[in-house]
């Protein structure tokens, strides 16, 4: 396995640009929407999220696609395990994310992304980054379409 890995945002793009900001959006504090996307994580201490809906308006009804990005402080003991489960290695670039969020990602972190971590939590039924500094037990997470775990 290589010592570094590549990771681009599920939008596509790993940088933002004044032209392509998205509007403000309303950070949300509520750990049950994101724990039920993400049981992997454990026990969360603290989380800030946004969401963005996108896709085409339409008239029909249906689902309507959405992407949620966010910063997770996990617990020690769940760091921990998380380290232990599953192989972390340097990311080559820092975590992308929705704009409302960008601000509230720490700088100066020491990011690593794990693929067996990322296959657990999407099974490879939706498209997700995270990205987890371990000494600091923050988990930067960006994903599109996110399934609820079964109970």
């Amino acid at each position: 396995m290589a010592d570094t890995a590549s990771v681009r945002s599920p939008a596509g793009s790993s940088a933002r640009s004044p032209e392509t900001a998205e509007p403000e959006q309303t950070i949300e504090r509520d750990k049950g929407p994101v724990l039920e996307r993400f049981p992997e994580f454990g026990d969360i201490t603290a989380v800030e999220w946004v969401t963005k809906e996108f896709g085409r308006p339409s008239e029909r009804a249906g689902p309507t696609d959405f992407r949620v990005s966010g910063v997770a402080q996990l617990a020690k003991a769940d760091t921990e395990r998380l380290q232990q489960e599953h192989d972390w290695v340097p990311a080559e670039e820092p975590p992308a994310t929705l704009g409302g969020i960008s601000p509230k990602v720490p700088k100066g972190m020491a990011w690593e992304v794990s693929e067996s971590f990322t296959y657990q939590v999407t099974g490879g039924a939706f498209e997700a980054t995270f990205f987890l500094d371990p000494k600091a037990g923050v988990m930067v997470f960006d994903a599109v379409n996110p399934s609820v775990a079964n109970p």
